[in-house]
């Protein structure tokens, strides 16, 4: 007997490992992971990894004989339309199809992915202890009271309307039958019984959980599908675990650390000059980190205990009241404090069935902006 023929990878192979390992259900709703464009039943040749897309990325790959581009940042939050500009997103998508070069991106799946979360420190040289994001994120519950028959309908349209996502799983509801009791006043139009005599009828309560944005469309959706002229239909706030997938860690610092060393470190690890709001003098115990954007973060680091919070960007203001809080900053460049994510994800897409680890080409990291010293 002959031996098999080992079967080819596919672009969708290859989404379905990175999705395996840091799933794209981890994403912000308004982040584009996943794969974005391109052919994903077209053969894998070879896969280029890097922390931007851009047409000078998608030509890199070529170079390499790539047909794939992997990036952690999205080549676009919004899908380009028309797709036939020289400039902006669309450039690059326009650039990738005519390269036949597929666009995939792990943003913030990524981001909050056990492993992508410990490079910042590991970078640094640090050992991440725990992560700094709460380990509760706030929802909205929307509860509905409607007939047996109208159940499925109004959870299938709360599903649609961008409820019932938890973690990994989709379409979450929770049902529970009971008897709804109401008398309809003068003028109603019930769909059961009539106006001025007391009713009792069975009725589900359906349950679901939304992002908190999501919830006024959320209850449109219910309500227009019931057939209640006056559906009860319950919005309150509720929370519920975020699991591993969370953003930041909380580090040690090294004994006799200031805000000043903790700086240079980080300057000399990610080869970048950093700023830094707050006493340099003061005593570091504890280091909060985050790559890229922090600002959502800052109260998370005060609360965990911090002296200095290390990161990509944070908003002038946010800076600010971080320092005067006693919350120093080093701000360290979003893209220099997500290129140790760059690896990772090379070592997740390495992980692919039937790819060979040696198809998968890593760019080394590069700062875009640089820093102008004054005339002297």
């Amino acid at each position: 007997m002959s031996a098999s023929t080992p079967t080819t990878p596919t672009v969708r192979d290859l989404v379905a490992a990175i999705d395996a390992r840091t799933p794209f259900a981890w994403a912000e709703d308004w982040d584009r992971v996943g794969l974005l464009a391109g052919d994903g039943a077209a053969p894998l040749t070879r896969a280029y990894v890097t922390l931007d897309p851009s047409p000078g990325a998608v030509a890199l790959a070529t170079g390499a004989g790539a047909n794939v581009l992997v990036t952690h940042h999205p080549a676009y939050l919004t899908a380009p339309a028309p797709v036939a500009a020289a400039s902006g997103p669309q450039a690059t998508v326009v650039a990738a199809l005519a390269a036949g070069v597929a666009l995939v991106a792990a943003h913030t799946n990524l981001d909050r992915d056990p492993a992508g979360a410990d490079s910042l420190p590991r970078a640094l040289g640090l050992v991440p202890r725990e992560p700094l994001e709460s380990g509760t994120q706030p929802v909205s519950r929307i509860t509905v009271f409607c007939p047996p028959d109208a159940a499925d309908r109004v959870a299938g349209a709360m599903t649609a309307a961008g409820a019932g996502r938890i973690g990994l799983y989709a379409d979450c509801s929770f049902a529970a039958p009971g008897e709804g009791r109401f008398l309809g006043l003068a003028g109603a139009r019930p769909a059961v019984g009539v106006p001025g005599a007391p009713e009792c009828a069975d009725e589900v309560r359906v349950e679901t959980v939304c992002p908190p944005d999501r919830a006024g469309a959320v209850a449109a959706a219910a309500r227009a599908v019931h057939p209640y002229e006056e559906p009860l239909i319950v919005v309150d706030a509720a929370s519920i675990s975020r699991g591993a997938a969370r953003l930041g860690r909380v580090c040690g610092a090294p004994r006799h650390a200031t805000v000043d060393s903790v700086a240079r470190m980080t300057a000399t690890a990610l080869g970048i000059r950093p700023r830094v709001w707050g006493d340099g003098s003061a005593r570091v115990s504890t280091i909060a980190t985050c790559g890229g954007s922090a600002g959502s973060l800052v109260e998370a680091a005060l609360a965990c205990g911090a002296q200095v919070l290390v990161c990509g960007e944070l908003r002038y203001h946010d800076a600010t009241e971080a320092a005067a809080a006693g919350l120093a900053v080093v701000e360290a460049g979003h893209d220099a404090t997500e290129w140790p994510l760059v690896p990772v994800l090379a070592e997740i897409v390495r992980t692919t069935p039937g790819l060979d680890p040696g198809a998968v080409v890593v760019e080394e990291p590069r700062v875009a902006w640089r820093v102008v010293d004054p005339e002297v």
